[in-house]
């Protein structure tokens, strides 16, 4: 019997950048145009679900950068003359493309030279040529085959080669289909034969399943990402082509009939790719599956629970969110530094361990810590085997040599760590005595202070840690890279959506759970503050307290009550016949979100709940999970109806739906971490939002003139915020960069937070050295930050030549952490790159717009009526034509 091949059926693609320069205007018309890329994602995706999609380049018009980016998201084999050279087909191949489809001349040419395997290549030939190359060992794509002549020339073709063989087929049916897979063979179907028919690519792949089942039914058996079994269901003809149209887990019930599997209990599937057995009587669906699992049983498979690294996988993107405070886990996931030495210390037993069962238990060891690496980012284990699989793909390796430099810094930063935690240890308790006696003297209850209080021995650990110069990466303006990064992850994405739906269902009893759950309140606690329980927190605060609060509110105020002085009603547009205006009115009631976290933000309390007050908001609420003292009298200060003292998803899902005493809000505003990020974005549209805010940035725009040591102290002061923070330094002063750079060394020697701001200064910011100060206003509008700085002479002056910020500081004096901290303007500001379309939160945020018009003659609203009757009809509306025309005047109205 002839071998099947695995994947019969290709899709052919061309890809391409359409220009709008009509000199440079490619002659060739594109399937996917990569000017619209999350188009052209989309439609690769759907392609890709026959296991394999053949992208055809036909033009210059794509970067090999881009080409690269494709190749690593989806299983492709790659044709275009720009592969043609040994050196391209290399880098193409390493990156992850399957194959490179090349004339035979120069398919013969790179096997020659040794250096590309006979497997990735395949040689593109007429029928006429396919027996001269048929002795060949790559795989030869045909083209020019006329299957209406005879289909027996394919199984001819086929049975003469000791090849695979494509055959490219623009007029596909099943019957052709059919016979080419009996045959051995591949269909190759241009993405343009599909667009143009009825006949669809589930079309294609029903072409050659059989069964033998009465029903006519094909087993189905459905896998994750990593190929573990989930369960089994079955398939027809409609069900496999709604599965592949919709790109979801659609299958056929024997008792319902057409079945979107988890679309009722929200367990669904994401649809990534469809095989099938050699026999082709069994279908596999490989999905990403959501919610609580595939199983009826709200367990993630019907075989049972996962095991081994699945199973680990799933605990520990539980306790991301749900690891309670001082528990192992969470200690892991905040403190980098252990981690970080957790690691390395299980990989050097791991290398001394000689014993099979002693490597497999500090392989276990090594693999667990590595994963809360990566569940602390986000990353699954699928992704890491991707990974893999494209390193297997890889023609070009690199040598792989150890950099015992770097190993010799790195392991003495653990050793000089390890010594400077014994010494701490050893004055711990000394320490902890001084610090209770300065307690009991000290006039201010702790309760109360509106500081964090923080291990004295942090410096002394951060100093110890220290033993490199400071060095920020420097490039040049053609290398700054785009910040346009999507602040909503899959994993967050996942995480809300299944407490969202929760406490939409439940109510109160899901949101109390997941409260106490995520550790937001304990068991019983109040949840719930109203405005009269707040005021004895405030109360416990000091005069001086106070006062920074006060007077903190009280600029706000005055700022957004001057931005509420910029937009009025209008009432006096003149229309033909008539007049027209808007009428601007408040959203009713408004939810403002304040992040608990490692610090307390009563700032964020005041600049959301100050701001709908002034708009004029009727309620405003509050939600902060485990509020400071400083957080409840700032929502005391700022006059709220209520405080929810929970926090994350679940708070978010409380304003939007409503739940207990929290009213449905119309408004929801305030930063967050990336699981509150996720849940505003699921709500966005049904609710206003202020915006999606990622991680913190700071760009600062200096010369001569500025001062090095403010500089430094205003780049950590962003990046202390968190890890993934960025600070960026644009000038053309490679001096005032180094002196910068000596003074980050020496600030953060004696910063608390240096931890969390020299990861963020490393990992993320950079120094951008500009030739002129133009080319810096360029850069810094290219990557549109969050807080824009200015520390030049003459600063107000070039202010007007920025176009893209979320706030802007002038002048040397002018330091973002007074915004921050309340000089007036809102600190909650678009992240992202997004400043190019959005500004921060404002009064404007929580206000409506709404137009209203009448005529009052309506004879001199003639011409009006009638451009309105004959508008709606090149529309094709004739309804709303006819509605125009009630109003037209007859002759003897106008007479």
């Amino acid at each position: 019997m002839t071998s099947r091949a695995t994947q019969s059926v290709v899709v052919s693609v061309s890809v391409g950048r359409s220009s709008s320069s009509s000199q440079t205007k490619s002659p060739f018309s594109y399937d996917v145009d990569l000017n619209e890329k999350e188009v052209a994602l989309d439609v690769l995706s759907k392609y890709a679900l026959a296991g394999v999609v053949h992208l055809v380049f036909p033009d210059e018009s794509v970067a090999f950068e881009d080409i690269c980016e494709i190749v690593k998201v989806f299983p492709c084999e790659v044709e275009g003359s720009r592969f043609h050279s040994t050196s391209a087909a290399l880098s193409v191949l390493s990156e992850g493309a399957l194959r490179v489809c090349v004339p035979f001349s120069v398919a013969t040419a790179f096997l020659e030279s040794s250096k590309i395997p006979c497997d990735r290549i395949s040689a593109i030939v007429t029928a006429d040529e396919s027996a001269s190359a048929s002795a060949s060992s790559f795989s030869l794509q045909l083209t020019g085959i006329d299957f209406s002549a005879s289909l027996k020339r394919v199984g001819d073709l086929c049975a003469k080669s000791q090849a695979t063989l494509s055959f490219e087929c623009t007029s596909p049916s099943e019957t052709i289909i059919k016979a080419v897979d009996e045959a051995g063979g591949v269909v190759l179907i241009p993405a343009t034969a599909l667009n143009a028919s009825d006949f669809t690519l589930g079309d294609a792949i029903s072409s050659i399943l059989t069964t033998d089942r009465p029903d006519g039914l094909w087993t189905t058996v459905v896998v994750d990402e990593q190929l573990r079994t989930l369960g089994v269901c079955y398939s027809n003809k409609q069900s496999l082509k709604e599965a592949v149209s919709s790109q979801s887990g659609v299958y056929w019930s024997r008792k319902r009939g057409l079945w979107n599997k988890g679309l009722t209990s929200g367990d669904t599937q994401t649809l990534k790719s469809i095989s099938y057995d050699c026999d082709r009587d069994l279908l596999q669906f490989q999905v990403v599956q959501h919610g609580k699992g595939f199983c009826h049983r709200g367990i993630y498979s019907c075989m049972g629970e996962r095991s081994g690294i699945s199973r680990l996988e799933a605990t520990l993107k539980s306790r991301v969110e749900t690891a309670v405070e001082g528990s192992y886990t969470r200690k892991l996931i905040n403190d980098n530094d252990m981690l970080q030495k957790k690691v390395v210390e299980e990989a050097i037993e791991l290398c001394e361990a000689k014993e099979k069962n002693h490597v497999a238990s500090e392989m276990a060891d090594l693999l667990y810590f590595s994963m809360v690496v990566c569940a602390r980012a986000g990353v699954t284990f699928a992704e890491v085997e991707k990974k893999l699989d494209r390193r297997h793909l890889q023609l070009q390796r690199r040598q792989g040599k150890a950099k015992p430099q770097f190993l010799q810094e790195k392991l003495q930063s653990l050793i000089v760590y390890d010594e400077e935690v014994k010494k701490q240890k050893e004055t711990k308790q000394q320490q902890k005595q001084q610090q209770q006696q300065n307690e009991s003297n000290t006039a201010i209850n702790s309760s109360a202070s509106l500081s964090v209080e923080t291990n004295d021995n942090e410096p002394e650990k951060k100093k110890a840690k220290t033993i490199a110069p400071f060095t920020l990466k420097r490039i040049t303006a053609a290398e700054v890279p785009p910040l346009h990064r999507d602040p909503v992850d899959a994993f967050a994405r996942g995480v809300a959506e299944e407490i969202m739906k929760d406490v939409s269902e439940r109510g109160e009893e899901a949101l109390l759970h997941h409260a106490v759950r995520l550790g937001d309140i304990k068991e019983g606690e109040q949840h719930i503050f109203t405005l009269d329980e707040l005021k004895p927190f405030y109360l416990q605060l000091s005069e001086k307290e106070r006062g920074i609060l006060e007077r903190t509110a009280e600029r706000i105020r005055v700022f957004a009550e001057s931005q509420l002085s910029s937009i009025h009603d209008v009432d006096d547009v003149s229309i033909p016949g008539g007049k027209a205006g808007q009428f601007v009115a408040p959203v009713e009631v408004a939810g403002c979100y304040a992040p608990g976290g490692r610090y307390p933000l009563p700032s964020s309390v005041l600049m959301g709940a100050v701001t709908a007050r002034v708009a004029g908001v009727k309620q405003v609420w509050v939600a902060s999970p485990r509020p400071h003292i400083s957080v409840l009298a700032a929502a005391y200060i700022a006059k709220v109806d209520g405080l929810l003292a929970v926090g994350g998803c679940q708070a978010i899902a409380a304003f939007s739906y409503g739940c207990g005493r929290v009213p449905p809000c119309d408004a929801i505003v305030g930063p967050g971490n990336r699981f509150v990020t996720a849940a505003k974005s699921l709500v966005a549209g049904s609710v206003c939002i202020d915006m999606l805010a990622g991680p913190s940035e700071c760009l600062v725009v200096a010369d001569s003139t500025a001062d090095a040591e403010v500089v430094a102290s205003d780049l950590i002061a962003q990046a202390e915020h968190d890890v993934a923070a960025r600070s960026i330094l644009v000038t053309e002063d490679t001096s005032l960069i180094s002196k910068v750079e000596k003074e980050l060394e020496k600030q953060l020697q004696s910063l608390p937070t240096a931890e969390t701001a020299r990861v963020a200064l490393l990992k993320n910011s950079f120094a951008v050295v500009t030739s002129t100060l133009e080319e810096a206003i360029d850069v810094a509008d290219r990557i549109a930050p969050e807080h824009l700085e200015v520390h030049t002479a003459n600063a107000m002056k070039i202010v007007p030549r920025f176009s893209h910020y979320g706030a802007l500081f002038v002048g040397h004096h002018a330091a973002e952490v007074l915004g921050d901290y309340g000089a007036g303007p809102n600190h909650t500001l678009p992240t992202g790159g997004t400043a190019r379309s959005f500004g921060g939160l404002s009064v404007h945020t929580f206000l409506r717009q709404r137009t209203w018009m009448r005529i009052d003659d309506l004879k001199a609203s003639q011409e009006l009526v009638q451009d309105a009757v004959d508008l709606a009809l090149i529309e094709g509306l004739h309804g709303h034509s006819r509605s125009a025309e009630q109003r037209l005047l007859k002759d003897k109205d106008t007479k």
